[in-house]
């Protein structure tokens, strides 16, 4: 009787044993396929953000879903293979910011295979993650664009450049910002590609060398369109006090003598022929936009010097808002544009000239905000660059993109 009782009780233990192997594997296997499943979703995540960010860049140009597909492929999650669904939503239709325009969404969704659950009858696991980026303003306002030049951005003399928002330069050069002669200021931050030769200069703070190339922060402005061979006006010379209309100014704009002149808000096409002040005049104009161009005569730069007063700010709403000079991006002259003024000159807008070089000296300042976007820079006396955006409904036009959500 005992010998049984016991071989009774050893049936009973090793019962036990048993089912605790079955639980400890289990708990085993669970653990093992939920670790994998976090992996996987770490990596589907990340794939998400940048994702969002990809598409976020593009929502200037119109290809929020192609960038935003094509970044999760490159990152191993291909919409319509292998059962991954890549969703691109523009606005995002979930979250903080559902409804509003300037935010990508992006949704990556994988059936997970598991190796162990399926013994309870779960074979996948729908594995998901989302991401939502936008555009912010950017910080910087001054812009070099040539990658290789040396001087792309020269100051000369006792110049003083002054703005919280930044100067950028793309070129590669070791001396890709060159400064000679007096007791050159600049107090705001500096990046460069390649290197600089200081001189004299005080920076403050110091330039931060070996950034990356930052490209066009314009690119994505439409220029305005136009017959090239309807002209509202031609080779137009200015020597009394007029107002000026928008238009087409085949030949361009010349300002003569003393005369003041007043811009009436809108674009200017100069084709061919420029635009230039040499004189004691006064330039006014509000709500402008002057784009320069060649086709009715040869390219001229805009040349604003002299006992020049001017004050002209750009559009704060429509297709040209924020854009008070462009150059036509075809234009690649070496011709020095020159924008600058008295005392009390503004230029309350973007100066993009991309492909073109351009000074800007005496004492320009800005009222709100001035941009400065040109293939190479030459600072010249003392201009302050102001980046209050508050007249903007969209706040800069350049912009970075961010990660929400």
């Amino acid at each position: 009787m005992n010998r049984s009782r016991l071989n009774s009780q050893l049936g009973q233990v090793w019962t036990l044993v048993a089912i605790c192997i079955v639980v400890i594997l289990a708990c085993v296997g669970l653990a093992s396929d939920l670790g994998f499943l976090q992996l996987e979703r770490h990596k589907m995540q990340s794939a998400a953000d940048s994702a969002a960010l990809a598409g976020a860049a593009e929502l200037n140009y119109g290809d929020t879903v192609s960038a935003a597909r094509t970044d999760a492929a490159s990152n191993g999650y291909t919409n319509g293979a292998a059962s991954v669904t890549v969703t691109v939503n523009n606005p995002p239709t979930s979250g903080q910011y559902s409804g509003n325009a300037k935010y990508v969404e992006v949704i990556v969704t994988k059936p997970e295979q598991t190796f162990f659950l399926p013994v309870v009858g779960i074979k996948t696991v729908n594995v998901a993650a989302r991401a939502v980026a936008g555009q912010s303003n950017a910080t910087g306002c001054m812009y070099s664009l040539d990658p290789t030049m040396s001087g792309a951005v020269t100051g000369n003399g006792n110049i003083s450049v002054s703005g919280s928002c930044g100067l950028l330069i793309d070129s590669n050069s070791s001396t890709a910002l060159s400064v000679s002669g007096g007791a050159a200021t600049f107090n705001t931050p500096v990046g460069i590609v390649g290197g600089y030769s200081a001189g004299n200069a005080t920076f403050n703070p110091p330039p931060h060398t070996g950034i990356v190339a930052t490209g066009d922060p314009l690119a994505y402005f439409n220029p305005p369109s136009f017959s090239a061979s309807a002209c509202d006006y031609k080779n137009t010379t200015v020597n009394k006090t007029q107002t000026l209309n928008p238009g087409v100014y085949c030949g361009g704009i010349t300002i003569k003598g003393n005369a003041d002149v007043t811009f009436n808000p809108g674009t200017y096409i100069l084709n061919g022929g420029g635009l230039s002040a040499s004189g004691n005049h006064t330039i006014t104009g509000t709500g402008v936009t002057f784009y320069n161009t060649q086709g009715y005569s040869a390219y001229a730069p805009i040349n604003l010097s002299g006992n020049v007063q001017v004050n002209l700010s750009a559009p704060t709403s429509g297709a040209m808002e924020s854009m008070l000079f462009f150059t036509d991006r075809s234009i690649t002259s070496n011709l020095m544009n020159s924008i600058g003024g008295t005392s009390g000159t503004t230029y309350d807008g973007a100066v993009y000239m991309p492909n073109s070089p351009l000074t800007y000296y005496g004492n320009s300042s800005a009222s709100g905000y001035t941009i400065l976007v040109a293939d190479s820079l030459t600072f010249s006396g003392n201009a302050t660059i102001g980046n209050d955006y508050s007249s903007l409904s969209d706040g800069s036009p350049i912009r970075t993109v961010v990660l929400a959500e």
